[in-house]
């Protein structure tokens, strides 16, 4: 192996190990139970380590596929807390279109705790879209419920759905 290529693996090692310590600490925020952290930084919300993608490394994403963790766009949110310091009512967010379809969350919070989430997702009529949906909708739902907060992870394989869906949730969580 020439001295070029041993210096090249290096800079990629580096680079990957540097990528895995950013994404498993929110970048370099301590995490509380592995939940990923949603912070505003100029407006946008990113939402870090909820999706694997293939990579050369063969390294385990923190969805449980082959690669690294990938960021999962960027929303414009207002961050709201987990202590369950709600007004009781029923709120409903913003419309959130996305490539495949949009996403409509409306919250029930009562004695200042979320208790129902509902989500109207309208899709482009694709199979595909409809069943994915299907699948990661009652998913974000019950993480909803539980964490009682839109700090949850997306759901793998339904990124634009989820990222939707927690941006509308926070839409509504933001009037509450």
């Amino acid at each position: 192996m020439s001295a070029r290529a041993k210096v090249a693996a290096v800079i990629a090692s580096a680079g990957v190990l540097g990528a895995g310590w950013a994404v498993g600490t929110a970048n370099g925020a301590t995490l509380a139970g592995g939940t990923p952290t949603t912070g505003t930084t100029s407006g946008t919300t990113s939402t870090t380590g909820t999706t694997g993608t293939t990579g050369a490394t063969g390294t385990t994403g923190t969805t449980g596929t082959t690669g690294t963790s990938a960021t999962s766009g960027a929303s414009t949110t207002k961050t709201t807390s987990a202590s369950g310091s709600y007004k009781d009512g029923t709120y409903t967010g913003t419309t959130v279109t996305h490539r495949y379809g949009s996403v409509a969350v409306t919250v029930t919070i009562s004695g200042g705790k979320i208790t129902n989430v509902t989500a109207n997702a309208v899709t482009d009529g694709d199979r595909r879209s409809e069943s994915i949906n299907s699948q990661a909708i009652p998913i974000m739902k019950s993480e909803v419920l539980a964490a009682n907060s839109a700090k949850v992870s997306t759901v793998s394989g339904a990124t634009y759905t989820t990222t939707a869906y927690l941006t509308s949730l926070q839409s509504a969580l933001a009037k509450a």
